[in-house]
């Protein structure tokens, strides 16, 4: 049986392949509209939604403080 893997194949040409794999990945990723996957309770607390959040969480523990 001959290998699968051949060493003339991947000799230098796998830092161009690497990096060819990366720039589409990170096309695909950029170019792909995300809006249709729903986003967990956690991942919505993440962003500005998140921060007004957080403020209004301390400001009704320091109200329930000063009660």
């Amino acid at each position: 049986m001959h290998p699968v893997f051949h060493s003339e194949i991947v000799g230098l040409d796998w830092p161009i392949i690497l990096i060819g794999h990366v720039i589409m990945f990170w096309s695909l990723t950029v170019k792909i509209d995300w809006s249709w996957i729903p986003l967990t309770d956690h991942e919505k607390l993440c962003g500005s939604a998140g921060n007004t959040y957080r403020a209004q969480v301390s400001s009704l523990e320091k109200t329930f403080q000063n009660s």
